[in-house]
């Protein structure tokens, strides 16, 4: 029985997901295309808002809103890293940059390396 459970071989699973493009399904799309559209999903889904997700998916930017520019600035790069890294497939969250536009907006600009390769993605916030 022992060396039947030495013989495991873990198996990475597929990226391969609809395509979505401007709320449409057009076709599937795998490796780190697949990715560029996960973190872009995981970013515009409250964590804990939908009951579909499980409660490690989705980002915690709610909880930012009305705070200091200052506040959120210093911790947007936490909620954010912690957000993206629940997915196994990435591996490091880095090189971020937080300007502030008109208002209360925040616009934030970001490295985020898979297994896959490296993507620089953005995300607009208002606190």
């Amino acid at each position: 029985m022992a060396d039947e459970l030495t013989d495991i071989e873990e198996v990475d699973i597929p990226t391969k997901t609809y395509k979505v493009v401007n709320g449409r399904i057009a076709g599937y799309v795998d490796g780190l295309p697949a990715m560029c559209q996960a973190i872009e999903k995981l970013l515009s889904t409250e964590r804990f808002e939908w009951g579909i997700y499980s409660d490690n998916y989705g980002v915690e930017l709610d909880n930012l809103i009305g705070e200091s520019f200052d506040l959120v600035k210093s911790e947007i790069s936490r909620v954010i890293s912690n957000a993206l890294l629940a997915d196994d497939r990435i591996t490091a969250v880095e090189n971020f940059e937080i300007q502030q536009e008109e208002g209360d907006t925040l616009y934030i600009t970001l490295v985020v390396s898979t297994v896959y390769g490296d993507i620089a993605t953005s995300k607009e916030v208002v606190t």
